[in-house]
């Protein structure tokens, strides 16, 4: 609790900063805030001669030349300013300056950020954490097919022979659990744990280390063997499946996740989804959950089979939302422009009111088809989120698919070393949440492609969707967004929870 209340109120910036907290750059250079004033106190500045003339007195009042000032950004057309005081390791000032479009008079919803000119960064616990450049993507320069002594040399490579890094890492690849003891040298052992560790835990199966936990039961499963001695290991660059850190590749191809115990959330595609679906039928008790979850199945493989348009509709008639008439008025839209009568195609009094109740930026762009997908799916991402048990089902589906839960424990420190275990979990519950999303993909102006998937790992909670994310298509009265867990939207009547997919609906039976 204590590190997520400081993510936060770094997030807030400068305007947050009490006198006497320190900022340092990667040379060791510290910098001790002092204080932050604006100019002027709210609003702006009626031009650049006033702006110039304020920083000037300003100037004068410190009694600093004025090019002594460092700024943050350009001026451009920013009429007002924000100046932070500082002081070095000599006691001498330093004065850092960000120009603004005009000034809140509520001091923090100006954003001056913490990341300053010099490379100087705020030196909190969570920030030094996250500023030490340990993460595995931070560390190596080749990500993909890596062995343990790969990995070694790698570290080696970046840190030099003899660092305090490269020796943690040799006296870990040396040494066993439990209370595996390392030297501390300089190193932020919470970094270390969190961090550094991500690398050091799928080296640590491949070299068949004491580890507690059942991952053994997971390469039972899904590689046929007792262990993962013949694995080669990738990381998690981050751009492409944010559901693990690192992923073990036997010598058939055959792929197991690892997942750490850091909190984020990441984007997933139905094939990914599916995907885990696959591997899931392979466990022991898989069928088991697989029939449990049937509908939730049901949802990827109706998303997978019918892309953008039929996915959306399919779907949408599946659970009673529109009928299979008012699919075909709809489709009847393509090619159709904003200047063409769309009255004359939408029949249905429902279409008519979703279509023409959802509002675009600039409705010289919409593209009719597109505007009325918005329109049918939003609603169908608040009912799958609000009304059926698909979050539940997908995260079960994700856990005991091919994904160990792995964690680092610190177990004991003195001044000159800190003792760890890892420990293993499978399934797991690494994934704690799953929430489908339309906003990236469903527009009045476009279509990007299928429904996407927010999974969301270790309790992290879900980004409210804002206007920086949906860019160019944003309802002007109606904000598409996601409801909160357990509430309706506005403009879709409210259904009783557990809402039914009919699948016969689409011609076809359930999946069981």
């Amino acid at each position: 609790m204590r590190e997520y209340i400081e993510i936060i109120s770094e997030g807030v910036g400068l305007a947050n900063r009490k006198p006497g907290e320190k900022f340092a750059n990667p040379q060791g250079e510290v910098l001790t805030f002092q204080s932050l004033d604006f100019y002027p106190e709210k609003d702006s500045f009626e031009d650049s001669d006033q702006l110039t003339a304020a920083i000037m007195d300003i100037s004068g009042q410190l009694e600093i030349d004025p090019e002594e000032i460092t700024w943050a950004n350009n001026q451009g057309s920013n009429k007002a300013f924000g100046l932070a005081r500082f002081t070095d390791s000599d006691g001498k000032d330093v004065l850092i300056g960000r120009y603004f479009q005009k000034i809140n008079p509520n001091r923090t919803l100006n954003s001056f950020p913490n990341n300053l000119p010099g490379d100087y960064k705020y030196q909190s616990r969570a920030a030094k954490k996250e500023n030490t450049g340990y993460k595995p993507a931070e560390v190596l320069t080749d990500l993909v097919s890596q062995t343990p002594d790969s990995i070694y040399k790698q570290i080696v490579a970046k840190y030099g022979e003899g660092s305090d890094e490269a020796v943690a890492t040799a006296t870990f690849m040396s040494s066993d659990f439990p209370n595996m003891e390392i030297p501390r040298g300089e190193m932020d052992i919470d970094a270390f744990t969190n961090y550094f560790c991500e690398m050091l835990q799928p080296m640590a199966l491949v070299m068949g280390k004491t580890i507690k936990g059942n991952a053994d039961e997971a390469a039972e499963i899904f590689f046929g063997t007792k262990g993962y001695s013949d694995c080669v290991i990738s990381f998690n660059a981050g751009a492409t499946d944010g559901l693990f850190d690192s992923l073990l590749v036997n010598s058939a191809g055959k792929q197991i996740k690892l997942s750490s115990k850091a909190k984020d959330g990441a984007n997933a595609s139905v094939i990914n989804l599916l995907k885990s679906v696959r591997e899931l039928e392979k466990a022991p008790a898989g069928k088991k959950l697989l029939k449990t979850y049937a509908d939730a199945v049901s949802i990827m493989e109706i998303i997978k089979n019918g892309g953008h348009t039929d996915g959306c509709l399919n779907l949408a008639v599946a659970f009673g939302f529109i009928t299979s008439d008012e699919k075909k008025q709809v489709k009847e839209l393509a090619g159709m422009g904003p200047e063409d009568d769309v009255m004359s195609v939408l029949k249905s009094e429902k279409l008519q009111e979703l279509y023409n109740g959802r509002n675009a930026r600039d409705p010289g762009r919409i593209i009719p088809i597109e505007h009325m997908l918005a329109a049918i799916a939003y609603p169908i991402v608040d009912i799958v989120n609000n009304e059926t048990n698909f979050g539940e089902a997908a995260s079960s589906i994700l856990n005991h698919s091919a994904l160990v839960q792995m964690y680092t424990v610190d177990s004991g420190a003195n001044d000159l070393s800190f003792k760890i275990n890892m420990e293993s979990k499978y399934p797991g519950e690494a994934v704690t949440g799953v929430e489908m999303r339309a906003d990236k993909t469903y527009m009045s102006t476009q279509g990007k492609g299928n429904f996407v998937f927010k999974i969301l790992k270790n309790g992290a909670s879900s980004e409210e969707v804002t206007i920086a994310d949906v860019a160019t298509d944003i309802p002007a009265t109606q904000p598409a967004k996601m409801a909160e867990p357990g509430t309706q939207r506005s403009d879709v009547k409210a259904q009783p929870r557990g809402r039914d997919l009919d699948t016969k609906a689409l011609g076809r039976e359930r999946r069981t």
